[in-house]
């Protein structure tokens, strides 16, 4: 399975999104919707796939007018608020971007036992979990005063074997003091795990808001 692990944490960048993914709002304007999205690059120029659900059919979103390439690169997932304006055909629309924002977007890294039992594991507050296609998706709270916190999504080396991916969400605050919830929004690559016949994938994540830990996600 790849990729393995980088040799530093990645930074988690912080920002504050009011709007939930997967929702449907409506403004003066009528319907729009707000959606994590990848991002493409065409002949054409930029353009965006999104997958409702796991088993959803993926589908492909052209923006009508420019669209801010430094935060579109090819396969870069971000938070894209948009409306609806003409069908072309199965799957496909036109769309006109009300807001575009970058997420934290990283990818599923391979750890030694021994890494696994160094890394932090702070809390936060979990909002939703969900997966599309070959991405884990996040919606969560963190407490954030001044210092960037950090999150991975790593698997145990010694734990690839077997029908199940044990997969866990690490948080780390960095001393952050204490300072006020922020909505945020991570989405993971995930599709290492093809690799292997897994038939189910298991999300540990230290969550302060509910009892239980551990998520699982049935695989096709």
């Amino acid at each position: 399975m790849s990729p393995t692990i980088a040799s530093r944490w990645w930074l988690l960048s912080l920002l504050l999104l009011l709007t939930t993914a997967c929702e449907q709002e409506k403004d003066i304007y009528g319907i729009f919707y707000a959606d994590i999205v990848t991002c493409h690059r065409g002949n054409d120029g930029t353009y965006f796939t999104h997958q409702a659900t796991d088993s959803a059919p993926l589908d492909t979103l052209y923006p009508v007018g420019a669209v801010n390439e430094a935060k579109t690169a090819e396969g870069v997932r971000v938070l894209l608020q948009y409306r609806p304006v003409e069908t072309l055909g199965e799957n496909r629309q036109r769309i006109e971007i009300q807001a575009l924002s970058s997420i934290h977007f990283d990818t599923l890294r391979l750890v030694s036992h021994e890494q696994m039992a160094q890394l932090p594991d702070d809390t936060l507050y979990l909002q939703s979990v969900w997966k599309t296609g070959d991405f884990l998706n996040l919606r969560y709270r963190i407490d954030y005063h001044s210092r960037p916190h950090t999150l991975m999504l790593v698997a145990d080396e010694s734990t690839l074997a077997g029908d199940t991916l044990k997969m866990e969400l690490r948080h780390s605050r960095n001393d952050d003091p204490e300072g006020h919830w922020t909505n945020l929004y991570s989405s993971f690559n995930i599709e290492g795990y093809r690799s292997r016949p897994y038939t189910t994938l298991q999300l540990y994540v230290n969550q302060v808001n509910f009892n239980y830990k551990y998520y699982y996600f049935k695989l096709h």
